[in-house]
């Protein structure tokens, strides 16, 4: 990380308080840096996904199916995150995990049930290849597209199993797989997370490494089903911390209303021209 020299900061900060915001990257307040994103790329996980920001930061996601008893396990959903350079116990790694964890309570698990005995769980493997910024929401966008791409198999044998011993059985053929929003009668958009930073009265979105260093506060917001879901947290990415107050709070809830369903839309979008690029051949 390149420290910003005193003048520096005190440019930088001038730039984020103004009226208009003036950021170094030229960005509106609201918008992400570009990103380049790939899903479906790893043949041995039921969906997988890898984005990469203009800066260089990657994250790759795997989500892997596994058959379990359901009397066996107490949740259908587990995530682990890998950060180069970050031991797995690191405070650092616990905490973004403990968001990811915390926006997946919503996951729709009934579709997860198979019969009356099994059902899946999902292992979804996070690997920070590199980060510049803080990766939450990396990590969240590049989640979001490898559900948003998992496809489970199709369940031939008997539902009810109640007096069955042996375990499900699967179509042979991958492509009578089903995604998981073809299991639901409603759309399925996991929630997203969206960092945000507050300088003075000003709110940015996915704030950069630079700006991060002269913020007074960020927060942690999710968006699911076209709304800012709670909780709602904070962070601190800067040696300054002068709280939030009410009216900064609930400009940012107003942002994040108003922007999140575009975040979504961009990245179901991504997905479909992935899919094109492919039928393409």
């Amino acid at each position: 990380m390149t420290l910003l020299s005193p003048a520096e900061r005190s440019y930088l900060r001038d730039s984020l308080t103004a009226s208009p915001i003036i950021r170094p990257d030229s960005r509106t307040p609201h918008q992400f840096r570009p990103i380049e994103a790939k899903t479906s790329f790893l043949s041995s996980s039921n969906g997988s996904a890898r984005v990469r920001l203009i800066d260089g930061s990657e994250c790759i996601v795997s989500v892997k199916a596994k058959v379990v008893d359901l009397a066996s396990v107490s949740n259908l959903v587990e995530v682990d995150i890998d950060v180069d350079s970050f031991r797995d116990d690191s405070n650092f790694v616990t905490n973004l995990k403990f968001h990811i964890l915390n926006s997946l309570a919503n996951f729709p698990s009934t579709v997860l049930k198979l019969t009356t005995k099994y059902g899946y769980k999902l292992f979804i493997d996070v690997i920070v290849t590199s980060h510049s910024s803080y990766p939450l929401t990396l990590i969240s966008l590049a989640t979001y597209l490898a559900l948003k791409t998992a496809r489970l198999p199709k369940l031939v044998s008997e539902v009810n199993d109640e007096e069955i011993a042996e375990q499900p059985t699967f179509a042979d053929d991958w492509a009578e797989s089903t995604l998981i929003q073809d299991l639901l009668d409603a759309p399925f958009q996991p929630p997203v997370l969206i960092t945000l930073g507050i300088i003075g009265n000003n709110i940015i979105f996915d704030p950069s490494i630079e700006e991060e260093q002269i913020i007074d506060n960020s927060l942690v917001i999710g968006f699911y089903n076209g709304r800012v879901i709670t909780p709602i947290n904070t962070i601190s990415l800067s040696s300054i911390s002068n709280g939030v107050n009410s009216i900064v709070l609930v400009k940012a809830l107003e942002l994040g209303n108003k922007y999140g369903g575009m975040v979504v839309k961009a990245l179901d979008t991504l997905i479909e021209q992935d899919i094109d690029d492919e039928n393409i051949f």
